[in-house]
C-alpha cells in the first residue's frame, strides 16, 4: 500500500471522529477567518519581495555560470564548457525578464542596468567562444581579460549588489511589519475561539490518542526509513560513495531509495570523469614540456602546435596552424614516402619513424616522430597527433661515426693488403735479381719463373678477394653441375700438394652464376688448404632435396677448430684467423650466397661449412638480385 493511501486512512478516521465536535465549533470560527483574511496583503507583498530576491539570486547565479564556462572553454577549449554556456545563457535572460516585469519601477531600473550589462557582457563571450572555434585561442583569452569586459562584469555585480543590499532591508521591514498583523490578527482568532475551548479540549485529547497510534504507525513506516537515508546522506558527504540504500519497500519511500542509489552511481560516474581529465591535463603537460607536438585534422589541416614546435621550426604558432604543414617539409622524402605514411594513419595505426623537416631559415632537423590516430565512438579518426623528438644531433654524431668507422676499415684493409702483397713482391723482386746469376741454367730459371708466377697468383688472388667483396656484378644464372664447378675452382687452387681433396662421386644440379660460384667453392677449398699447410683431408659431399628444390653441399677438414670468438662471426668483413689474408675471403663467400638466395653457416668438431643453394627455378625468383 502506498504511503499516502495508509496516512489518508488513518488522518480520515480521525477526521470523522472530530467532524461532529467540529461542526459546533465552525460558526465560532467563522468569525475568525474574518481576521484571518487582514494576512493576505501582506503576504502577497511578502511572496512578491521574495521572488524579486529568488530572481536576484538565481541571476548571480547564472552570471557567474556563464563567465565560468567562457573562461574554461577559453583555456580548455573543451566543448563541454561552451554546451554549458549556451544552457544556461537563455535561463539568465528568462530570470531578468521576470524581474523586469514583476518588480516596480524602482527595483526595474536596478534590473534595466543589470540587463544592459548582461548584454553587452553575452556579445563579448559569444565572440570570444566564436574566436576558440576558430583557432584563435589568443584573442579569445584577450578578450574576457579586456579592461571593457572587466567594467561590464564590475558594472553588473555593482548594480546587483546595491540591489540585493536594498533588497534586504526592505525584506526585514516587510516582514517585522507582517509580523504585527499577524500577532494581532491571532490574538483577535484566539478571542472568538476561546469559547470553544471545553470543546476542542475533549476532542484534543481524543486526537493526541489517535495522533499516539497514528504516530506509531508513521514511525514505523516513515521515520525509521528517513532515518537510514540520513545516515546514507551523511556517508556521502563525508566521500564514502561505496554505500548503499537498502530499502525494499513498494511506496513513495522505496521510490526515494531508488533515487538515491541512482544518485550515488551518477556521482561515482562524475568522480571518475573529473579525474579523467585532471590526469589528461597533467599527461599533455607533460607531454608539451618533453615533446614537439602537433595535431592534425582528417584534412591534413594543422590545428594545434606546442612552443616546442615553433621553437624548433622557427615558425610561429600563427604561420603554423590553419595550414597542411608543407612549409616544414624538406627535400629528402618522396611524395610516396608521405603517400604510405598517410596510408598507415588513415587506416587507424600507429606510425612510427624518422622524419626530416625545413626550419624557416632553410636549416634541416631530424625528428624521431610517432603519429597516432584518435577515432570517436564510432570508430570515425577525427585527429592525429604528432609527437616528435629532435634527433638532429644524433643524426650527425652516427654520420661522423659512419665516416671515422668507412676510414678506419679502408685503413686496415688497406694495411693488410699491402702486408700481403709486399711478401710476394720481394719473391718477384729477389727471383728477377738472380736472373742474370742463373742465366745459364734452364732448370733453375724455370724455377724462378714458377716463384714470380706463384707470387703473381698470390697478388691477384688477392686483389680478385677485395674486388669480389667491393664490386656487385649482375648474375648470370643458368642450371649446373656441382661437379664441373668444384674441379674447376680446384684447378685454380696452388699448392694443394699432400692435402687429400675427397669429392663427392654423385653429382648434383644448382642454380646460379658459373664464375661466382667458382670464386665460392674456390675460396673456401683455398681457406681449407692454407690451415691445413700440406697435410691433411678435405672432405666435400653433396646431396639433392627435390622436394625443396634445393641442394646441400659440405665442405669438412680435419684441422683445427675455429676459435669460439670469430665462430659467430666468421662472415663478417675483415676477420680473420689467419697470419695473413684481408679479411674478405668468407665475407665475399657470404655475399654470393645471399645473390642467390641461399644459406651458408659453419660449425666445429670437425670444420665444416655447410652451403644451400636452389636446384631449380622457384616462386623465389633470383632475377631480383640480378
Amino acid at each position: 500500500m502506498l504511503l499516502k493511501t495508509r496516512l489518508f486512512i488513518g488522518f480520515l478516521l480521525i477526521g470523522i471522529f472530530i467532524a461532529g465536535i467540529g461542526g459546533i465549533s465552525i460558526l465560532e470560527f467563522e468569525k475568525s477567518i474574518n481576521h484571518l483574511n487582514v494576512l493576505d496583503d501582506s503576504i502577497k507583498k511578502l511572496n512578491k519581495s521574495q521572488n524579486l530576491l529568488s530572481y536576484a539570486v538565481n541571476i548571480k547565479y547564472y552570471d557567474e555560470v556563464l563567465t565560468q564556462s567562457a573562461r574554461n572553454y577559453a583555456f580548455t577549449e573543451n566543448e563541454k564548457w561552451k554546451l554549458r554556456y549556451f544552457e544556461n545563457e537563455p535561463l539568465l535572460s528568462k530570470e531578468l525578464l521576470n524581474a523586469l516585469e514583476l518588480g516596480s519601477e524602482i527595483e526595474k531600473e536596478f534590473f534595466l542596468q543589470i540587463d544592459e550589462a548582461n548584454n553587452n557582457l553575452v556579445e563579448m563571450e559569444s565572440n570570444a567562444i566564436e574566436l576558440i572555434q576558430s583557432g584563435k585561442q589568443d584573442k579569445a583569452i584577450s578578450i574576457l581579460e579586456s579592461q571593457k569586459y572587466e567594467k561590464y562584469k564590475k558594472d553588473y555585480q555593482n548594480s546587483l549588489a546595491n540591489y540585493l543590499e536594498s533588497r534586504d532591508l526592505e525584506y526585514t521591514t516587510l516582514m517585522m511589519e507582517s509580523t504585527k498583523e499577524v500577532d494581532s490578527s491571532i490574538n483577535s482568532v484566539f478571542e472568538n475561539t476561546n469559547s470553544a475551548k471545553i470543546i476542542i479540549g475533549v476532542s484534543v485529547i481524543i486526537i493526541i490518542i489517535g495522533s499516539l497510534v497514528l504516530g506509531f504507525l508513521i514511525s514505523k513506516s516513515i521515520i525509521k526509513p528517513i532515518k537510514k537515508l540520513q545516515n546514507v546522506s551523511k556517508q556521502i558527504i563525508e566521500g564514502n560513495l561505496n554505500v548503499k540504500v537498502e530499502i525494499n519497500s513498494k511506496d513513495e519511500i522505496g521510490e526515494l531509495s531508488n533515487s538515491f542509489n541512482y544518485m550515488i552511481e551518477h556521482l561515482k560516474k562524475t568522480t571518475d570523469v573529473e579525474a579523467q581529465l585532471a590526469l589528461q591535463q597533467n599527461l599533455r603537460n607533460a607531454l608539451d614540456e618533453s615533446s614537439i607536438v602537433s595535431i592534425i585534422d582528417p584534412n591534413r589541416i594543422v590545428t594545434f602546435v606546442n612552443e616546442k614546435f615553433c621553437e624548433i621550426s622557427q615558425y610561429s604558432k600563427e604561420e603554423i596552424i590553419g595550414t597542411d604543414q608543407s612549409i616544414v617539409r624538406s627535400n629528402v622524402h618522396s611524395k610516396e614516402f608521405y603517400d604510405k605514411l598517410w596510408n598507415v594513419i588513415k587506416n587507424g595505426n600507429v606510425w612510427h619513424g624518422e622524419i626530416c623537416n625545413k626550419a624557416k631559415d632553410g636549416t634541416l632537423f631530424w625528428n624521431e616522430t610517432t603519429i597516432v590516430p584518435f577515432a570517436d565512438k564510432n570508430g570515425i579518426i577525427y585527429e592525429y597527433v604528432a609527437i616528435r623528438n629532435d634527433i638532429t644531433h644524433q643524426k650527425e654524431l652516427s654520420k661522423k661515426l659512419i665516416e671515422i668507422e668507412r676510414l678506419s676499415a679502408i685503413g686496415e684493409l688497406a694495411a693488410r693488403i699491402a702486408h700481403d702483397i709486399r711478401n710476394p713482391l720481394s719473391v718477384i723482386k729477389n727471383s728477377l735479381g738472380n736472373i742474370q746469376l742463373i742465366k745459364n741454367d734452364p732448370v733453375k730459371i724455370n724455377e724462378t719463373i714458377e716463384r714470380c708466377d706463384r707470387a703473381v697468383g698470390r697478388i691477384a688472388h688477392q686483389i680478385d678477394g677485395v674486388m669480389g667483396f667491393l664490386k656487385e656484378s649482375p648474375l648470370e644464372i643458368s642450371r649446373l653441375s656441382f661437379l664441373e664447378i668444384l674441379q674447376s675452382a680446384i684447378l685454380g687452387i696452388p699448392n694443394h700438394k699432400g692435402i687429400n681433396i675427397i669429392v663427392p662421386t654423385k653429382d648434383v644440379m644448382i642454380l646460379g652464376d658459373k664464375i661466382k660460384l667458382e670464386s665460392l667453392f674456390y675460396n673456401l677449398i683455398i681457406n681449407a688448404v692454407q690451415k691445413l699447410n700440406s697435410n691433411g683431408v678435405i672432405t666435400i659431399k653433396a646431396e639433392a632435396d627435390d622436394a625443396v628444390n634445393k641442394s646441400k653441399i659440405t665442405i669438412s677438414d680435419d684441422g683445427e677448430s675455429i676459435p669460439e670468438e670469430y665462430l659467430s662471426k666468421i662472415f663478417e668483413p675483415l676477420i680473420t684467423t689467419k697470419q695473413h689474408g684481408t679479411g674478405l675471403g668468407l665475407a665475399s663467400c657470404k655475399k654470393i650466397i645471399k645473390q642467390h638466395n641461399g644459406v651458408i653457416s659453419v660449425s666445429n668438431n670437425p670444420v665444416t661449412f655447410t652451403i644451400i643453394l636452389p636446384s631449380k627455378e622457384d616462386g623465389n625468383n633470383l632475377s631480383k638480385n640480378i
